[in-house]
This record gives structure tokens, sequence and C-alpha cells, in this order.
């Protein structure tokens, strides 16, 4: 599955080892990179599991219509999925790009 950050920040941060740990700090940056590591070896989101570590899930009220991954106890990577003719999606087995919208302490 592809993925793809929102903005071009992210993305520097997401495609460097040293931001992503000057960022995040040096566990967190490890985990984030599992998790991107797990969205580039599954055709879909489906394979992602609910469980932890990773917990796919939906979110709801204002982040609506988009999910998340656990990063650590309370960073999530939150993204929106995208199907084969990338359109914007919510059913897990059509999805197969996601677009990083942030890495955040949403609780």
């Amino acid at each position: 599955m592809e993925y793809f950050a929102k903005s071009r920040k992210l993305a520097r941060i997401l495609n460097s080892e040293k931001l992503l740990r000057k960022t995040f700090g040096k566990d967190c940056a490890t985990k984030i990179q599992s998790r991107l590591d797990e969205f580039d070896s599954v055709p879909t989101l489906v394979q992602i599991p609910s469980d932890p570590p990773p917990r796919c899930h939906r979110l709801h009220n204002k982040l609506e219509g988009k999910f998340a991954v656990d990063v650590s106890r309370n960073y999530r990577i939150i993204f929106e999925g995208y199907d084969k003719d990338d359109e914007l999606s919510v059913v897990r087995s059509e999805i197969v790009t996601v677009q990083i919208l942030a890495i955040i302490d949403y609780h």
C-alpha cells in the first residue's frame, strides 16, 4: 500500500531518519518507522490489525472519516484512505493509498 504526507514539511520529516528522531525522539521515531513499514508491506488497509500494537481504527467527532494507528501510548498517525480510483474511502478493504495528515497526541 502506498502512503504520502499531506505537507512537504511532514514528508521531509518522514523521509529523514535524523529529522524523525529530532522531532519525535528516538523511541517514537522507531515506532513511527515500524508503522510506515507496515503500510508498505500490505496491499490494503484491512491487513493492518485492529489489535495492538498498530491498532488501526476509525476516528469520530471532529476527525470523522479519518483513521489512526498507534505509535506510542499517546501518539497516533492520523490519515485518510483512498481507493484504487483515488476516491476518499472509509472501507478498509478498498483503501490502497493513505495520506498521512499528522502525527499527534490527540488525547
